[in-house]
């Protein structure tokens, strides 16, 4: 570390301390955008500004070389004196030119930087696709470009009524002393933008009546303008003159496209503390009918990667009619006492999972995984938006995967055939190979059930390896590794997906008996409630205790809840040039939306946690294990109706006491959404947690659990739902600290 060394704070624990200790915001800037960043190489922090977020990356990757750029000379001069470190440098530079050569760096991150390059030149839009274009031709084939900024909502120039409070303040005086309801004026009186130039913000006070709260009608932009920034009164002047909102999503997407850009994930975010202590309560908003409006974006991710012109930057479904299904097959089955008739989708062969991992000398745990890995099924049925608005490219990173037949699996020689292929692994470079975890990946609808091997290797000391094209699409992607925590901190705000994934690494994490570090979205903070007198719980033992085998199947005639559909998906440039196309099949509820809303109830007594679980008879696990029973998570495929996450918690309030006899206190998102299996479905899954009211759950039909013997043996859950949904609730309870 030479002159340097008094800053290095040793072993991998000193750093997931240091983590720990950065504020929410810098945590959640970090967790969203350096899983896509490779852990070697250069990158920039464009708009560094006073450097300690930058100072904050270069420490937590030794490996990369970060330099910050800010085009303030003594902001520059004051990062390069306070913020030191061997890897990390600081340059004056305009991030809208090419301030370092081209094809020079692996990534590059603008975390709330890009509404200063169009507010303070004139609004100009066009700064921003000149800014790209400069900021891309820097990056190297593969490098990763980032945005972190605001965005302009859905819907934008709809008129809204706003409602904001006046009895939190004064009518006249100082910017910090004034009422919410009376600062909106004097907003709309001074700020200027791409709409504004010279004319004030238009709107009216209406007639309408909530104690305390005055509305206004204006725009859904204007208000969505002021609702952000209406809490930076110390900087008021500053924030005034800045357009946050200059780019909506779309215009994000084609400005990537446009450089290149494959967008990996594109998605507006609320922000959990933002929208708890300065949204809900503070204000109201609706349409001009009094119909209640979604809150806008707090921010909005955009990440993109280089390909060359003639790569794919998407893949876009195309659906054929009266198509007859080859892979996919529909079966029914009816249970043996209710004479229920349940379906099922069956695919062919098993599916198996392999996590290739290694420690570096430092302690950090990394993995290997596919990346650019086309799955086309993603981008099935778009017709409506998902519930989080997040776009997909159709390019996804999982882990190293196959379809083998039921005779291959559970032999070292498949799996090493597999790890050859698929991942450029060398049989000296396996060192050893775990016993397989089975789980099912969506039990309701698929008969899939998936074998998971870790599979520990030596230090992974090679660029990222393209991978033999197997698909039908232009490319395989590629492998490279991942910070393993990194993965699980991007997860847990929504900035990767993949279920089987995340899955793997808690598993890992536990069998090494390692921290899976702190947990940074939405915080859960459950009341202490005491148990009722004679409230049973269970015992792991009782969670595969019941062995039974009650379906019979039967032919199959006409489907009632799933439906199968055969699209073909066109693979396009940036010029919207067809490099490939593909047939797949795949499932959907046939009234239903891909959307599924996971639920893990929980309540917290003075010293344990306890988890309620369903048990549920599906044929799926029948097929594979010989009985039909199943102890799962409750999850629900949601109505069309149910049309954005907010939706989520008062749907789970009407269903909880309906279907399960329960009560709800308090409802938390429990991190971002995940896909269950992107080759067969196009099902994205919607987590929360949920708290349940002490009061009558004695008759509740859930069993309980203490949340850490669950986690002792979670090897025994075969249900990939409460997998994940278990290890998030674990994390953000703080029990996954260590591993004992």
């Amino acid at each position: 570390m030479g002159k340097y060394s008094k800053q290095d704070r040793g072993d991998i624990s000193a750093y997931e301390s240091y983590f720990a200790g950065m504020n929410a915001s810098m945590q959640q800037k970090i967790a969203l955008t350096t899983a896509h960043f490779p852990p070697y190489g250069r990158i920039a922090d464009m708009g560094s500004g006073s450097g300690s977020g930058t100072f904050d990356l270069a420490r937590l990757y030794e490996n990369l070389e970060v330099v910050g750029i800010d085009i303030n000379p003594k902001t520059v001069e004051y990062s390069n004196n306070k913020y030191k470190a061997e890897n990390l440098k600081y340059i004056v530079g305009d991030i809208a030119e090419k301030v370092l050569e081209n094809n020079s760096l692996e990534g590059i991150l603008n975390s709330s930087v890009l509404h200063h390059v169009t507010s303070f030149n004139g609004y100009d839009k066009q700064q921003i696709v000149k800014t790209l274009k400069n900021q891309t031709a820097q990056l190297k084939q593969g490098g990763v470009l980032i945005i972190r900024d605001f965005v302009v909502p859905d819907n934008a120039d709809r008129e809204v009524a706003l409602g904001l409070p006046q009895n939190d303040g004064q009518e006249e005086g100082e910017i910090p002393e004034l009422s919410t309801a009376t600062l909106f004026e004097i907003f709309a009186r001074d700020f200027r933008s791409s709409l504004n130039l010279d004319k004030s913000v238009p709107y009216k006070r209406l007639d309408l009546s909530i104690e305390h709260f005055v509305f206004f009608e204006t725009t859904l932009r204007y208000a969505a303008e002021f609702v952000l920034r209406k809490d930076y009164r110390k900087d008021w002047a500053t924030e005034l003159i800045e357009e946050y909102t200059y780019f909506s999503q779309e215009d994000f997407e084609n400005a990537f496209r446009n450089e290149n850009l494959r967008i990996v994930v594109s998605m507006p975010l609320w922000n959990p503390w933002i929208v708890s202590n300065r949204f809900v309560g503070k204000f109201h908003l609706s349409d001009l009918e009094g119909n209640s409006l979604t809150f806008p974006p707090t921010n909005f991710l955009v990440v993109g990667e280089k390909v060359n012109e003639n790569d794919g930057v998407q893949i876009a479904e195309k659906t054929r009619e009266n198509a007859e299904f080859q892979f996919l097959k529909l079966k029914a089955y009816r249970h043996k006492k209710t004479n229920q008739i349940f379906e099922l989708a069956e695919r062919p062969n098993q599916t198996i999972d392999l996590l290739p991992w290694f420690e570096n000398k430092k302690g950090q745990i990394f993995v290997l995984a596919k990346k650019d890995f086309p799955r086309p099924i993603v981008n099935a049925q778009m017709q409506r938006k998902n519930l989080n608005r997040a776009n997909y490219s159709g390019y996804l990173t999982e882990p190293i995967s196959a379809i083998v037949q039921s005779s291959e699996t559970n032999t070292q020689i498949s799996i090493k055939e597999i790890l050859s292929k698929r991942g450029n692994l060398t049989a000296d470079e396996i060192l050893e190979i775990s016993e397989p975890q089975f789980y099912f990946t969506s039990p309701g609808g698929i008969d899939e059930r998936v074998e998971s091997y870790l599979v520990e290797i030596k230090d992974w000391e090679k660029p990222p390896q393209e991978i033999e094209n197997y698909t039908q699409f232009a490319s395989a992607g590629f492998v490279r590794e991942l910070d393993a925590l990194q993965v699980l901190r991007s997860c847990a705000v929504g900035g990767m997906f993949d279920a089987r994934l995340e899955i793997n690494i808690y598993r890992l994490l536990r069998k090494l008996e390692r921290s899976a570090s702190s947990w940074i979205g939405a915080e859960i903070k459950p009341t202490t409630q005491n148990l009722e007198k004679d409230f049973v719980t269970l015992q792991v033992k009782d969670l595969n205790l019941v062995k039974r085998k009650v379906f019979d199947e039967i032919e199959f005639t006409q489907n009632s809840f799933l439906k199968l559909k055969r699209s073909e998906f066109i693979e396009e440039t940036s010029d919207k040039k067809q490099i490939a196309k593909a047939e797949f099949e795949y499932v959907v509820p046939k009234n239903f939306s891909k959307n599924t809303v996971a639920a893990i109830p929980f309540f917290q007594t003075e010293h344990k946690t306890f988890v309620g679980i369903e048990f549920r008879s599906l044929p799926a696990p029948q097929r594979f294990s010989g009985s039909s029973h199943l102890a799962c998570v409750p999850a629900w495929r949601l109505p069309f109706s149910v049309e954005h996450k907010f939706d989520l918690e008062p749907f789970l309030c009407e269903r909880f006491p309906i279907d399960f006899r329960a009560e709800i206190n308090q409802v938390w998102e429990l991190g971002g959404s995940y896909f269950t299996s992107a080759g067969v479905t196009p099902e994205v899954v919607y987590p929360l947690a949920v708290e349940l009211k002490m009061g009558n759950l004695i008759n509740a039909d859930l069993h309980y659990f203490e949340i850490e013997e669950l986690l002792e043996n979670s090897d025994k859950i075969d249900d990939a739902h409460l997998l994940i949904l278990l290890n998030r609730l674990a994390h953000a309870l703080g029990k996954l600290t260590y591993f004992n």
